[in-house]
């Protein structure tokens, strides 16, 4: 096949208008989206007293919610946690912000699993997160992601590794309770969408 000027003049344009495109963020096909009806949902806890009761599946009636119970800290024992997951199967890669409406008879830290982090990463669970207060009536809150921020306990190494929402697939909404005493509590869920 031989190029004439006018094929090689096209085909050049077809090399320079697809680099010219913008490319397409993994997050794009879930942004905006209420991830309450497309993402995998699930609460978790620590497997040596704390628990949670809710309806299965956990979304009902256009909600979740879930009440939870964190078991007493023990001496020489792992920390407890209680945690309702948000799997997205998609990496949040140039997500800006989250927004949630929800219901909390407790704050609620909002997490970022960075594998960096996890039992995949260095094992801290330091992960990147920010605090939504209680509330008891139905409360919208959008949360810039450059406010998130890793724990004050995490390690100096740990400390080194910056938020990248590209090693980021789910969202962990944790209650924060009283791990001194153990304390109950309810987090309830209408929407939650990264934009």
């Amino acid at each position: 096949m031989t190029l004439t000027s006018s094929k090689l003049f096209l085909f050049g344009a077809l090399i320079c208008s697809t680099l010219a495109m913008p490319i397409a963020q993994a997050a794009d096909d879930i942004k905006g989206v209420n991830l309450l009806h497309t993402a995998n949902w699930k609460a978790a806890t620590d497997s040596f007293g704390s628990s949670f009761k809710a309806s299965d599946p956990l979304v009902q009636n256009d909600e979740i919610q879930v009440e939870f119970t964190l078991f007493k800290k023990q001496e020489g024992k792992n920390w407890p946690f209680v945690e309702l997951v948000c799997a997205t199967d998609t990496a949040l890669t140039g997500v800006s912000f989250v927004e949630i409406t929800y219901r909390s008879g407790a704050d609620v830290s909002v997490k970022f699993n960075q594998s960096d982090f996890g039992s995949s990463g260095d094992g801290s669970y330091a992960h990147y997160q920010t605090v939504i207060p209680a509330s008891d009536q139905w409360t919208t809150i959008k949360l810039d992601t450059s406010d998130f921020a890793q724990p004050s306990w995490a390690p100096e190494s740990t400390q080194k590794i910056a938020l990248n929402l590209s090693n980021v697939k789910d969202i962990y909404l944790s209650p924060k309770l009283n791990f001194k005493t153990g304390e109950t509590s309810t987090l309830r869920v209408k929407s939650l969408r990264v934009l």
